[in-house]
């Protein structure tokens, strides 16, 4: 059957589309004000926003005219009324929370009786727009059934060519979505796949709040994280088998009762500590930080496509951040039992601090389930006085701008920090590069701006701390300073520092200092360990027994400290060490062509790895299976 543009009778069509025509324009208007409300991508995808908005409405509308009347309307009500409860939940939760509503916080929906008071203050006259649709199809019906109009139907052939022509809409304008995806990196994977994504807002910018909801619907009928039987077998042999004992409590209780205060640093790599540029020191500050605190020189980070994301994940949670997805957003309803919730059991009360939007890398939905009770993010709770670096506010602003608020927690607090100047490319105004760094100098571009973005992170640090100090917090606190993941810029060969047992590793070797004002704890400690490690450890110096959930070990009390680096490709273990041996596996993933070294480069038999290395792929897949099969309550907790 031939369908022309030339032979359709388009003012019959019209006659009888005209009110899911109507309805089409205004969700496109309503896609937009949703965004426009909240401030969300305005300019960057409104083209795009705009095509894919309009084949989502004729997805959603247009098939109303190939039904009967009395079917239609009811349609109409129905598919309108959907609409208006994602634009109005979804413009409630974000205005609450700063990030967007999961599907899979569905089963969580009790907990929102908790907010109902502080949701009421968000209801304003902007949300009557979003139910504007409902209240047309409502108002039509009224008025042709009152008036007894009859309404045109279609006829089979019409039927037809209406829905060839509805399809082209709705395939042109996904289609155009996908090509300006590729055209824009290369492959369309991280378009649906897009767990993968960092800003959960550009996403919806691209594509709409009502596309993003249906999407999480989609998402969680199909996922199959489900754990077999043999999983369960296998978590449960895993469990009873234990871990190594601690031999000993040492300094259990250490800062009993202080305040907890973690400050994640952007790409700060353990290569530049202690290092100087032109006869300058790069953190001539952390440098001299280290006199006053515990320093961890062989401190490592595993990160998958998370990076930042996944740094804080292992760290608040002592788990391994997953190769093929990041949790912060995949899992972010799930049942941990991290840090900040152990905290809050033992009269903590818990805080997190960060100069971006909440929705990024998904924290506003996690971090409920992490268990902070409040969060002071984005354009809500901070100015930005002078764009500086790639999200604009500076740490200095960040850190001034939070002291105040920091001041106004009543004790014990956690507070967590998350700094973002040093984040690549690293670019800073010319008037605040503070390092001299001579043109013939052999470093390149970025390496060069990285230098100056930590120097610059650097003296916001030392501003902050001075603050800490003057107004009596620092001495009743318990403070943690680390690097979230390396620069990338391949900067510890540029210094000529090699710190690492594996060159590959360099840009995973990160600085972990501890401080604890008017205590014996100061010094290096030079036991490998990673952000699985703090938990327990910090843990440990509060006087709180950590959950039996944790991967990690207490660095200052266990038998072993070991070290495993994850193959991202593959999820595998790819090397694994300890204070005295190391495996660094094949590219064939045969063990026996691996090499085992004892340390400091002495190579020895395989077989003398094999134990450590089968011990850490069982933990890293017990790790993965407690994420996905969301086991870690039901596993732990009796």
């Amino acid at each position: 059957m031939k369908l022309s543009i030339f032979t359709i009778n388009w003012r019959r069509y019209l006659s009888i589309a005209y009110l899911p025509l109507i309805l089409i324009a205004i969700f496109i208007l309503q896609t937009h004000l949703f965004n426009i409300f909240l401030g969300i991508g305005l300019k960057e995808y409104f083209i795009r926003r705009s095509i894919i908005s309009l084949s989502l409405g004729v997805l959603l509308f247009a098939p109303a005219i190939l039904l009967k009347p009395k079917i239609k309307y009811g349609y109409l009500f129905f598919i309108t009324c959907l609409t208006a409860l994602v634009f109005i939940v979804q413009y409630l939760y974000y205005s609450y929370s700063g990030g967007f509503l999961q599907i899979s916080s569905i089963f969580y929906a009790k907990e929102g009786i908790t907010i109902l008071d502080t949701v009421r203050t968000l209801l304003n006259y902007q949300l009557l727009f979003f139910i504007l649709n409902p209240l047309i199809v409502i108002g039509v019906t009224i008025y042709l059934y009152r008036k007894k109009i009859p309404e045109c139907l279609l006829t089979k052939k019409e039927k037809i060519n209406a829905g060839i022509i509805i399809m082209a809409f709705i395939l042109a304008g996904y289609g155009y979505l996908l090509a300006r995806e590729y055209a824009d990196a290369g492959n369309i994977r991280h378009l649906y796949q897009y767990n993968k994504l960092f800003n959960i807002n550009a996403f919806e910018s691209k594509v709409g709040i009502i596309n993003f909801s249906f999407g999480e619907i989609v998402h969680e009928i199909i996922q199959t994280d489900k754990a077999t039987a043999a999983d369960m077998e296998f978590l449960q042999s895993w469990t009873n088998k234990g871990t190594i004992a601690d031999n000993s409590k040492k300094n259990f209780g250490l800062a009993k009762g202080r305040n907890l205060i973690i400050i994640q640093v952007e790409s700060l790599e353990n290569a530049v500590i202690g290092q100087k540029i032109n006869g300058q020191e790069i953190t001539p500050y952390l440098n001299q930080l280290l006199k006053d605190s515990l320093y961890f020189p062989n401190y490592y980070t595993q990160i998958g496509p998370g990076t930042s994301a996944d740094a804080e994940f292992s760290t608040l949670n002592s788990l391994y951040p997953l190769p093929d997805t990041v949790a912060f957003i995949k899992y972010a309803h799930n049942d941990y039992l991290a840090l900040p919730g152990l905290l809050v059991k033992n009269g903590y009360g818990t805080y997190a601090f960060h100069g971006d939007v909440a929705s990024f890398w998904n924290r506003a939905n996690i971090y409920p389930q992490l268990g902070y009770q409040k969060w002071f993010f984005g354009p809500q709770n901070y100015t930005i006085p002078r764009e500086i670096g790639v999200y604009d506010l500076g740490d200095e602003d960040f850190f001034a701008q939070s002291l105040p608020k920091l001041q106004s927690l009543p004790e014990p607090f956690m507070a967590t920090f998350i700094t973002l100047t040093s984040h690549s490319p690293f670019k800073m105004p010319p008037d605040l590069e503070s390092l001299i760094i001579p043109a013939t100098s052999t470093l390149n571009a970025t390496q060069r701006d990285y230098l100056q973005s930590v120097r610059y992170t650097d003296k916001a640090l030392e501003n902050f701390i001075n603050q800490l100090k003057k107004n009596g917090i620092y001495d009743n606190s318990l403070i943690a300073i680390f690097g979230d993941h390396g620069s990338f810029s391949n900067i510890g060969k540029a210094l000529g520092v090699q710190k690492t047992i594996f060159p590959g590793l360099q840009n995973s070797q990160v600085p972990l200092l501890i401080l604890a004002p008017k205590t014996k704890l100061k010094g290096v400690n030079k036991s490998v360990a990673s952000h699985l490690d703090l938990f327990p450890t910090l843990a440990n110096l509060l006087g709180i027994t950590p959950p039996s959930s944790v991967i990690g070990r207490d660095i200052l009390n266990s038998q072993e400290h070991v070290f495993s680096y994850r193959n991202l490709l593959s999820g595998t273990v790819q090397i694994v060490f300890t204070d005295t041996i190391a495996y660094h596996a094949s590219d064939d993933g045969i063990f026996e062509r691996g090499l085992c070294l004892e340390l400091p480069n002495k190579r020895i038999p395989t077989e003398n790895c094999k134990e450590l290395y089968q011990r850490e792929e069982q933990k890293v897949r017990a790790s993965d299976l407690l994420i996905k099969g969301n086991l870690i309550k039901t596993t732990f907790v009796k």
